[in-house]
Formats: C-alpha cells, structure tokens, sequence
C-alpha cells in the first residue's frame, strides 16, 4: 500500500481502492468528509483527548460547549488541594429543572449548566473539562503563515502573501494568493504561505480514514458487497484502537459501531 500522507494522496487511495477513475474531487473529499465524521463517533483514544479549564462565576454558571466535543470523559470543580476536586455528575435536563441535584451539569442548547453544593445554578470557580475533541477536517491549513524559506519539500501549502516570491519555481501553478500547491524545493523571497495541518487520523495510522472513505464511497455507488467489506475492514481499524487504547474502559463490554451494518 502507497504511503497516504495528505488530502491529495487520500483522494488518490480512495478512487485507487475503489478502483474508479471517474470520480472528481469534490466527491471524494465527500466520503473523505463523511468518513472522518463516521469515525470520531467510534473512536475513543488518547491522541483525542483535550483537557480545557473553565472559569466560572455564579452569576453565569455555565459552561459554552466547546467547538469539535465528541464526549466528555470527566467534568470537575477543581479545588487547591486535588484531593478535593469533586467530580460534577451529567443529568438529564428535565432532572437539572425539577431537582436540586448538588455538584451536577446538563446540556441547554450551546451551554452547560452547572449546580452548586446546594443544588443551585450558583456554581462558581474553576472548572476542568477531559473531554475527546474531532480534530479539525482533513484539507485544513494552517492559519499561521510559514516563510517561503522555511518550506518542506513534498509538503502542501496555501500561499498567504505572495511578497517577491516566484512560487512557480516552488510547485505552484502560480504566484496567487490562495493556490495550493506541493513543495518542489525550499522557497526563496519575502512570501509566505500557510501549510497543510495533518491530523493524527492521517499519521501512521492512515489505513483506517481510508478504509471509513472507502466505505462511504461503496455506498455513493451502490456496491453493497465492497461497501460491506470496507465497513468491516474500517470495524476491524477501530475496535483495534480503542482495545489497545482504553483497554480498561472496554473490558468486558461490547462495542456497538456505525460500521457494523452498511449506511442507509
């Protein structure tokens, strides 16, 4: 299998491994798009994990939930001696409206509610939120600029300032700001350019984002018999991650998946 490193080289091993060379790129960044969205709702793994503090007043005691939250894995009031910290229990909202249940939060819209030791939407301080967070999109680039001499070769990159640059003798079709090209040599000249952010999705784990596009792709043509086997290819990727990952928290459990049964 061809190494699979950015967008570009994923749209290639998408339509490679569909064995179609009719689709555009539009499309396949489609089930690139969908498969990236079906595999944050299944995987649960460290290289996910985001730990963020919140303050708190008790005057607005909520929380905003933040952007890419897949699920929260512990959402606690954090004390000076961490001995203290105390863990806020997740209720539903009809619970949160009609009972005063101490040291808990509830989702309301784009918020988190919040209760105090007495049951009260009072809770102030600082909270921290451990919670698994959807990396941003595969074909997303960097919003702080690289020097042209500061470029990888072989890299993609989206030119920011153009400056004196010659970008065509770098890769690109040309010297616009906005074009994306790949990095044929270091750049020289005052321009600037933002580079494509690779997610840990595509590291050396790429086969399962492949897999999940695939299936996607599959379902797009109406082949139940390759979208059934990517889907399990995909399962196989997933429940092999979270086994090796968060081995405790499966243990003895049943994993349920989106790609146990084909996308209808």
């Amino acid at each position: 299998m061809a190494t699979i490193k950015d967008q570009v080289t994923l749209r290639t091993g998408v339509a490679d491994w569909l064995n179609r060379s009719d689709l555009t790129d539009s499309q396949l960044d489609d089930f690139i798009s969908i498969g990236e969205a079906r595999l944050y709702e299944d995987l649960r793994v460290p290289p996910l994990e985001v730990v963020q503090s919140f303050s708190v007043t008790s005057t607005n005691s909520s929380i905003i939930i933040p952007a890419g939250l897949i699920e929260i894995i512990e959402l606690k009031l954090d004390k000076a001696d961490k001995d203290d910290d105390i863990v806020l229990s997740r209720i539903d909202s009809k619970t949160f409206s009609n009972q005063k249940v101490t040291h808990s939060y509830t989702r309301q819209a784009n918020n988190f509610l919040l209760t105090d030791e007495n049951g009260e939407q009072e809770a102030s301080g600082t909270f921290v939120m451990t919670y698994y967070k959807a990396e941003d999109p595969i074909g997303t680039y960097a919003t702080a600029a690289t020097a042209a001499t500061a470029m990888v070769v072989d890299n993609y990159y989206k030119i920011a300032v153009a400056g004196n640059t010659t970008w065509t003798n770098h890769g690109a079709a040309n010297n616009n700001v906005g074009t994306i090209f790949k990095a044929t040599s270091v750049g020289t000249g005052t321009g600037t350019s933002y580079i494509e952010t690779i997610p840990w999705i595509l590291g050396t784990e790429f086969e399962t984002i492949l897999y999940a596009s695939c299936a996607v792709g599959a379902t797009f043509l109406g082949d139940v018999e390759m979208e059934q086997k990517f889907n399990e290819l995909t399962l196989r990727k997933v429940n092999a991650f979270n086994q090796k990952e968060i081995r405790a928290s499966l243990k003895g459990s049943s994993f349920a998946s989106r790609f146990d049964s084909p996308l209808l």
